[in-house]
């Protein structure tokens, strides 16, 4: 494709406004094989222009079709186009396996300079890092589960950029007891137990096994004891940072729909609240609700709390079927990427202040995000502008 071409494409996106979380939702293209064409496109390009003296980054995520990933990739893309020192490629993995591994070793034929891996091949994460130490290139896993302390000491070139998951469940549990606190009913089957349905993420996910464990640990530390994990396992004892099984959803709404709908059947009296991983799966549990005849006022109501602070997860904080969210910001994520890259390209240390990102932690190797806790009574504390490209250069 024309160069030239492309650079008018760029301008005209960068030229739209997004605001979001409390806004309007970005538009997204969730057809893979559009999404396919535009990375091969792009790429196409970079080998055509090999002489320039730019930087590459290949980044693979987990699925364009994700809100939370779609957000994250916009943002990084602007970033990439305004700043100029490191082009960006992309590429979807679509929640596949084999997928990503094929995504992985284009990007080393193609000599990328940073290779961006929104992992989910968690079991391969040493076997990852050792490729990319044998092809030497500089490797930052994004918004997914941390290499192990080994898998740094082994590559002194492996960087780590995502959220405090453990925050996240945190802020799911208060909310969650603060509820229970504020209503005395909230017992609907009268066992003097919270009985509920925990709908999670990716399996072997960091940001799943955080989520649920200390979300439920919340809960009990309040002084509520659990009781049934509705459709999971016993959850006795459970700590923050324990792996347990509930209904796994993959962080999508359709998943969760299905999984309430067949649960409400059999346990519509008994449940107590519903933990879910992420608003997409929050919003699968609300339409469950609302088609068995739930959420139309306080008799019936069973809260509903999730991760993200996407703009749908807003707009439902604001009808109230929504308890409570998290703000996962994509743009810092965005952000912090990015200036990490920017800050290696220029030979700077890399630390908290010379990262200069809101919320951001420079931890050795790792860089941890923070998150927000909202409910509908700070939804403007979940606005974030997709199209903010400021990464604080001095």
């Amino acid at each position: 494709m024309n160069k030239k071409i492309i650079s008018i494409l760029m301008s005209t996106a960068m030229g739209i406004t997004v605001l979001t979380g409390c806004g309007s939702a970005p538009a997204t293209t969730t057809d893979s094989n559009v999404a396919e064409t535009a990375t091969e496109t792009i790429e196409a390009d970079v080998s055509a222009d090999s002489s320039s003296s730019q930087k590459t980054a290949g980044v693979i995520w987990y699925s364009f079709a994700d809100t939370y990933t779609a957000n994250a990739k916009q943002s990084l893309d602007n970033i990439s186009a305004a700043d100029g020192t490191i082009k960006v490629i992309d590429a979807d993995t679509q929640n596949d396996l084999t997928i990503q591994d094929n995504n992985i070793s284009n990007f080393f034929t193609q000599n990328v300079d940073y290779l961006l891996l929104q992992n989910i091949n968690h079991k391969a994460t040493s076997e990852i890092v050792n490729r990319c130490k044998e092809q030497g290139v500089t490797t930052l896993f994004v918004g997914t589960v941390s290499p192990s302390d080994d898998d740094f000491a082994n590559y002194e070139n492996l960087w780590y950029v995502s959220s405090a998951s453990e925050q996240s469940g945190m802020n799911m549990g208060n909310a969650i007891s603060d509820y229970f606190n504020n209503n005395a009913d909230w017992d609907r089957n009268g066992n003097g137990k919270v009985d509920f349905i925990l709908l999670q993420g990716l399996q072997t996910s960091s940001d799943t096994i955080n989520r649920s464990s200390y979300s439920l640990e919340a809960i009990e530390k309040a002084g509520y004891e659990l009781g049934t994990c509705i459709g999971g396992d016993d959850v006795t004892g459970v700590k923050g940072g324990d792996t347990i099984n509930g209904v796994i959803c993959d962080y999508q709404r359709a998943k969760a729909q299905e999984n309430v709908e067949a649960l409400l059947a059999n346990f519509g009296k008994d449940i107590d609240c519903i933990i879910a991983d992420n608003d997409d799966e929050a919003l699968g549990a609300i339409a469950a609700l609302r088609a068995h005849g739930y959420l139309t006022d306080e008799s019936n109501y069973i809260p509903v709390v999730g991760v993200d602070a996407t703009a749908p997860g807003c707009e439902a904080l604001k009808d109230g079927t929504l308890l409570e969210t998290s703000l996962n910001d994509p743009v810092a994520l965005a952000k912090a990427s990015y200036k990490l890259m920017w800050l290696l390209e220029n030979g700077q240390e890399v630390t908290t202040e010379t990262l200069g990102i809101d919320g951001a932690v420079v931890k050795g190797h790792r860089i941890l995000l923070n998150y927000t806790s909202i409910t509908k009574d700070n939804l403007q504390d979940a606005e974030y502008d997709l199209n903010d490209v400021d990464i604080n250069i001095n």
